[in-house]
């Protein structure tokens, strides 16, 4: 009974944070808004219902088709998504939403067969695919038809209007750092990123964000992908005079000598992560002089034994009510639930809201303003593709990780800097490169973005 109970008010449903301006309690916590059908035993028959193979509905339904990677090198992802998606269907209970799932394979050719199929059921909306080569593969067929894309690829070089993402977007995480780091008083920024197109990615946005918050990005340090010795990039990076102080053991005379910034962003994981910021720490550069950061994939890492990342900082959705989707997923499917799952979830949620708009109306009811609030917090989408999500500030402690600052719940802004497309050219002041040919990152800056590669799933900082 208590199992029951819990179902019911487990449910987290989505709706326009216009409308939960209005409900908040004394407290000011948001108070849920629960849809007036919502069953009472959220999962009751859905084990026994594939909704791939079921055409429910009629001609007035809203049709959704979910394209996913169900087979090949993302299936895991994929069939993870699946079960959050059909997760949400049994939350939600809306008997006016129809969604049908089709396998994209994994790769192009099977995406552009699942799109296909998608169009000739006669759908509404595609959620999905997962991967940019993907999405790049539907695009096409998708505007021709004039049906709206919501994906989870966070490469810049598909989205665009009406191909939207529901992705964490390295731009949006990168943001929220460097303006925490601001307002902490740091101005000089060092980067340290891989040497591919995700890493000229994140320059591009550490460049945007900096010079809309005052502050300056002074040291670039490129690295291979597959790196894992940082000795010399780092002594290239702070200087022979703060190398020579440093192995000296002359504590005093080495914290006199700056590095020409006083921020630190590395978006790494695991070894990597460890290796990168412990060689810089051994060289007397850490806190409380430079703020060490990081972006969602430091979530990835135990850090709470990493004593020089002590006070160091990073972006990450909500750890409560990832721990609560999780929770809801492991009742149900007795495993853990992929972290793209959440996303998944929310989709379908977005969905059976939409599901009672004007179907003529979808790009504007999509890219609303206000936006929405779902399992993962709030979230709206920009007419561009890009979108904004609540994020915490997160710090890591011997104790573990702790909130620095909560994710908000509304936005304020009508546009954050990073929403906007933006030329990297007229930047003023560009930052020392190291690592790489300061020729060859800006003629590559300020090409045309590419697509980011394919790589193993993060935890929320992927790219895809």
């Amino acid at each position: 009974m208590l199992k029951k109970i819990y179902a019911i008010f487990s449910i987290c449903l989505l709706f326009g944070c216009a409308a939960m301006h209005q409900n908040f309690n004394s407290y000011g916590a948001p108070s849920y808004n629960y849809v007036s059908n919502a069953p009472t035993d959220t999962m009751s028959g859905l084990s026994q219902t594939d909704y791939s193979h079921v055409d429910l509905g009629n001609h007035e339904s809203f049709r959704v088709a979910m394209l996913l990677p169900l087979s090949g090198k993302a299936q895991e992802a994929g069939e993870s998504m699946k079960n959050a998606a059909m997760l949400a269907i049994g939350d939600l209970n809306n008997n006016n939403l129809v969604v049908q799932f089709y396998d994209t394979k994994s790769t192009s050719s099977g995406a552009r067969v699942a799109v296909e199929n998608a169009v000739s059921s006669g759908c509404d909306l595609i959620l999905g695919p997962l991967m940019s080569e993907e999405v790049a593969a539907i695009t096409s067929v998708a505007k021709n038809k004039d049906i709206p894309v919501i994906s989870f690829s966070t490469s810049p070089s598909v989205l665009q209007e009406g191909i939207y993402t529901l992705g964490l977007l390295n731009e949006e995480q990168i943001d929220k750092i460097v303006k925490y780091a601001v307002q902490q008083g740091r101005k000089r920024i060092a980067v340290v990123l891989p040497d591919n197109q995700s890493g000229l990615n994140m320059l591009k946005s550490a460049m945007a964000s900096a010079s809309a918050e005052g502050a300056s990005i002074t040291k670039v340090g490129f690295y291979r992908p597959e790196e894992m010795d940082f000795s010399s990039l780092v002594t290239s990076m702070i200087g022979s005079s703060k190398v020579a102080a440093s192995q000296s053991k002359d504590t005093e005379k080495s914290s006199s000598i700056g590095v020409g910034f006083d921020a630190l962003l590395v978006p790494e994981s695991g070894n990597r992560l460890k290796s990168i910021t412990s060689m810089f720490s051994y060289y007397d550069v850490a806190a409380p002089e430079v703020l060490f950061m990081g972006t969602s994939v430091w979530a990835n890492s135990n850090l709470s034994k990493e004593t020089e990342l002590y006070g160091a900082v990073y972006p990450l959705m909500s750890d409560g009510r990832m721990k609560h989707f999780a929770y809801k997923y492991n009742e149900m499917f007795s495993q853990k639930p992929n972290p793209l799952g959440i996303f998944a979830y929310d989709a379908i949620a977005l969905s059976s809201a939409l599901s009672q708009k004007d179907k003529s109306n979808l790009t504007e009811e999509i890219t609303n303003i206000d936006g929405f609030f779902g399992m993962s917090g709030a979230f709206r989408i920009f007419a561009n593709g890009k979108n904004e999500h609540g994020l915490d500030v997160v710090k890591v402690t011997m104790n573990g990780p702790m909130i620095a600052v909560s994710a908000p719940q509304r936005f304020y802004s009508v546009n954050p800097s990073y929403s906007n497309n933006r030329s990297y050219g007229g930047y003023e002041q560009q930052p020392q490169i190291y690592g790489k040919s300061s020729a060859d990152v800006w003629n590559l800056i300020n090409a045309p973005t590419q697509t980011d590669y394919f790589e193993p799933l993060n935890k929320f900082g992927t790219f895809f």
